[in-house]
């Protein structure tokens, strides 16, 4: 079953278009957050360094990136 992202949704708006681009499992969705959005997803078995080490070196453009450092995000400092 697909997972429509309500951050997309308030941003854009969803069209039946797009359903079909919509990721189909958590993982998916997941993924989704952290490279368009730069919101980690930390999973049960990684602290929380952990998750921001592997999100960096994954995503190091959210280091820089207008919309993280306008939010505090605390990659950015």
């Amino acid at each position: 079953m697909p997972i429509a992202c309500k951050l997309c949704i308030l941003k854009k708006g969803l069209v039946g278009g797009d359903i079909k681009n919509l990721p189909q499992t958590q993982e998916e969705f997941n993924d989704h957050l952290e490279s368009y959005h730069h919101m980690p997803v930390k999973s049960p078995e990684e602290t929380e360094q952990e998750c921001w080490d592997r999100f960096l070196k994954k995503y190091p453009e959210a280091k820089t990136c207008p919309d993280c450092i306008k939010r505090g995000a605390p990659w950015t400092k």
